[in-house]
């Protein structure tokens, strides 16, 4: 190799070697990039766990509360339908004596326009 050939093969060395140092630099300003991305959601990330972390609770009473107002108005239903079938079974009885008291009252007329007829 002469002279002139080691200075080209230098010179494309050189070109090739700035090149990836060129493409190295941009490789590296795209990392940065990426770890403050990452960072970024990172934070926003944290930012959401913690908020997360305490609207947890409040969901959690407010859930509390909603059982214990429909356990509540169980209660109310059941008692409603207690009151209703002793109503039903009073009903049953008032429609049975007052049969029996109209059938009575009834008879003691029909004896009595008899009485008056004879």
């Amino acid at each position: 190799m002469t002279a002139a050939e080691e200075r080209v093969s230098n010179i494309s060395l050189q070109r090739q070697i700035s090149g990836l140092s060129s493409r190295l630099d941009q490789v590296a300003a795209d990392v940065a990039e990426i770890k403050i991305m990452l960072k970024d959601i990172e934070a926003r990330v944290r930012k959401l766990e913690t908020y997360e972390a305490g609207s947890h609770p409040l969901m959690d009473n407010k859930i509390d509360a909603a059982w214990r107002k429909l356990e509540e108005h169980d209660r109310r239903i059941d008692n409603l339908t207690n009151i209703v079938a002793k109503l039903d079974q009073s009903n049953r009885l008032m429609a049975w004596l007052g049969g029996i008291l109209g059938s009575t009252v009834l008879i003691w007329l029909v004896t009595q326009i008899l009485g008056v007829v004879r």
